[in-house]
């Protein structure tokens, strides 16, 4: 019976349902052709997918800053707002605690869902936020990733060491003021608050502590019209010399702090 369990067990950690397997089998065949035999990636991937609702490419991209900071020697944190269960933020850990480095990975999320967006964030979020659009720091119930989850990931399947990564539970709001002379210098701020007031809070807490030649990454840029507006606000306010954009995909994009 012990021997049953067992094997259920595994083929249910390791081999998900059809749909889910041709989805994660597709991530490691791109991955593979995209990072050859090494299985560091491959594994990896294959582990955070369920994790994680972000495409591929936006994947492969943490991945990528990740692996360039550790190799250029940048310093300072890896840094994500808006974890849902954690699937991008465990690659930057993993990237980090992979090569030895004191680097430290910081995760910020209500781990209760989406606040309520505001006006600014247009028509789309109003209607997936059922028109509660009062910008209050209350759960629309909407892409909850509780934080079981995320250490789950994290700390027992990964086995990352708990004292490299921090993960901080609030809205942004509140945590972020407190929170960032602790974190200090940043490497890469990557950034998934989908709202208006939730990007431009990150920007106005944690923009100035990337480093220069740090790394910026915007998940929603093309998706929600408050994201790219927050973005657009912010840099047309500091009179910011023209900022290289890189999209990532149809959503996302990333830069590299002048």
């Amino acid at each position: 019976m012990k021997q049953k369990a067992w094997i259920k067990n595994f083929l249910k950690k390791y081999f998900p349902p059809a749909h889910a397997f041709s989805v994660r089998c597709s991530l490691v065949l791109r991955a593979f052709l995209r990072y050859g035999l090494d299985c560091n990636p491959l594994r990896l991937f294959w582990i955070v997918e369920p994790y994680t609702m972000v495409g591929h490419a936006r994947l492969f991209n943490a991945y990528d800053l990740s692996q360039r900071c550790q190799k250029e020697h940048i310093e300072g944190a890896f840094v994500e707002c808006g974890v849902w269960r954690g699937g991008c933020a465990a690659i930057m850990a993993a990237v980090a605690t992979r090569h030895g480095a004191r680097r430290k990975t910081w995760l910020f999320d209500s781990f209760e869902g989406l606040p309520h967006p505001t006006e600014k964030d247009g028509e789309k979020a109003a209607l997936y936020a059922k028109q509660n659009v009062t910008g209050e720091l209350a759960s629309i119930k909407i892409n909850v990733g509780p934080l079981q989850d995320v250490e789950r990931l994290l700390f027992k399947i990964l086995k990352l060491p708990r004292e490299s990564v921090y993960a901080v539970k609030g809205w942004f709001q509140e945590t972020l003021p407190q929170k960032k002379d602790q974190i200090g210098p940043i490497a890469i701020l990557r950034m998934d608050g989908d709202w208006y007031e939730s990007t431009k809070c990150i920007l106005d807490n944690l923009y100035d502590s990337v480093i220069p030649g740090g790394y910026i990454i915007v998940d929603d840029y093309g998706s929600w019209e408050g994201c790219k507006k927050a973005v657009d606000d912010f840099f047309r306010a500091r009179m910011q010399p023209e900022i290289d954009f890189k999209m990532i995909d149809l959503a996302g994009l990333y830069f590299q702090k002048p």
